[in-house]
């Protein structure tokens, strides 16, 4: 017996839509890793005055954030800052004159430039990193660490961008800067995912005069913390 023509179209329709969708999901994966310029570094810290008998509890603790200068590349291609006087991290010898302790981020800003952070040709133009510091005291290795940076003016996101950075690699007590060159709008696109929205469900809009807030989340296992700040384009 052979199947109804109508479940050979439907059958064939099916497959098509399938393949333009897989087309264009693998498309804007493609375009995401081609934007990606999220980092995470472990700082150096000097532990004066906290005695062994102090017990945190097994969560997040949010410290600070900003939108920065946005940093240039050194000769091995990685961003000058943040830099941390910290082997474990792979531009540390930017900054390994500095003492431990210290770190070097680009100066933050709230006043930003609108003609240099609006993205909404194809060209991609970096204009700022935005940054975030936290004391992770998880102890959680097991789950993933996730972040969220997202940045709206009123209703409509210029940016949001969700990256999975993988099995959570601080042990208890690390303190971690989140850094991420950027800039906002639509790099030109369409729908869900558009420019600055990469990884994400959202859809971007081009950015326009005056203020954005920004709001960088950060999720280990149960424990989410957030950070909200403000920028002004001009």
């Amino acid at each position: 017996m052979t199947k109804p023509r109508w479940f050979q179209l439907v059958s064939s329709l099916a497959m098509v839509a399938f393949l333009v969708c897989g087309r264009h999901a693998l498309a804007q994966e493609t375009q995401a890793k081609s934007r990606l310029r999220i980092q995470a570094h472990v700082v150096s810290r000097l532990d004066q005055g906290v005695t062994s008998d102090v017990v945190e509890k097994k969560t997040l603790y949010q410290l600070s954030s900003g939108f920065g200068t946005l940093p240039p590349k050194d000769a091995n291609g990685d961003d000058e800052w943040p830099c941390v006087p910290n082997s474990a991290n792979a531009n540390y010898a930017d900054c390994s004159n500095i003492a431990p302790g210290g770190i070097v981020i680009g100066v933050p800003g709230f006043t930003q430039s609108l003609a240099n952070c609006d993205d909404s040709t194809s060209t991609i133009s970096y204009c700022g990193q935005i940054f975030w510091f936290y004391e992770d005291d998880t102890g959680d290795s097991a789950d993933d660490l996730i972040i969220t940076i997202a940045v709206k003016q009123g209703e409509n996101y210029i940016a949001d961008v969700v990256y999975n950075f993988g099995p959570n690699p601080y042990t208890a007590g690390s303190v971690v800067i989140i850094a991420d060159d950027t800039a906002f709008g639509t790099l030109g696109e369409t729908g869900p995912g558009n420019g600055f929205c990469y990884y994400s469900t959202e859809t971007c809009v081009n950015p326009k005069a005056g203020p954005a807030t920004a709001t960088v989340t950060t999720t280990v296992g149960t424990s989410t913390i957030k950070s909200t700040f403000s920028i002004f384009l001009k």
